[in-house]
């Protein structure tokens, strides 16, 4: 089977992760579609650039796992830190085109436990929601202005244990994005956990900075 990372990518990605300092792991739950086929490959051999990196994998009908994700959202993948903790960052479908960056950026994150997407101030801001989060944001692989958006997510959800951050991969999962009326990306989706159901109470379209981002999610836990 012909690599996905060819040499050259790799020789970048291994001068990227460099950067990390302790172990992760990579969870993957797949299915038996193409989608999965191709990220289990990404993964392996990413794996094979960085000594550091882990990856477990999981079959949706025949394994069990302990990870909350959504079973309709296959392949989804969880970076877990070095004890093997779940921080609340997930990839639904593939994190190809712009979105490797994104990955590579967060195994980073996690493996240093990194935050550099808020400054101290809105950091504090993010601590203190109480409530059950998940900020959604759909992306396509072609679009230059979402890893900034998912990034973002994924920061939020490593600065506090109530917040998940998903990337959705638009295109693979294009029921889903018709049912929340996707037609730019990035759009970012804010829910909260009401009695066991997700709620959307925001939503917003664009990569936006910092500042309003957090305004954004501390408007829909209000």
């Amino acid at each position: 089977m012909e690599k996905l990372i060819d040499s050259k990518t790799g020789n970048k990605v291994k001068e990227i992760l460099e950067e990390v300092r302790d172990s992760v792991q990579l969870v993957l739950i797949r299915n038996e579609s193409d989608y999965s086929e191709i990220t289990q490959q990404l993964l392996t051999e990413l794996k094979e650039l960085n000594d550091k990196i882990q990856v477990q994998t999981y079959s949706v009908t025949s394994d069990e796992y302990p990870y909350e994700i959504e079973k309709n959202l296959l392949p989804a993948i969880i970076i877990l830190d070095s004890e093997g903790n779940d921080l609340g960052v997930r990839f639904y479908g593939i994190p190809s085109g712009h979105e490797f960056s994104t990955l590579l950026e967060d195994i980073i994150a996690v493996a240093n436990m990194k935050i550099d997407a808020f400054n101290e101030e809105n950091m504090k801001k993010l601590y203190t929601i109480d409530k059950k989060m998940r900020i959604r944001v759909f992306v396509t692989p072609t679009c230059p202005y979402c890893p900034k958006a998912v990034y973002a997510a994924h920061q939020a959800a490593l600065i506090n244990p109530n917040i998940i951050g998903e990337m959705i991969e638009a295109n693979e999962f294009d029921q889903l994005s018709f049912e929340y009326g996707v037609s730019s990306v990035p759009h970012t989706v804010i829910e909260i956990n009401e009695n066991g159901k997700w709620i959307k109470k925001n939503e917003f379209v664009g990569a936006y900075p910092e500042q309003a981002f957090v305004e954004e999610i501390l408007r829909a836990a209000e």
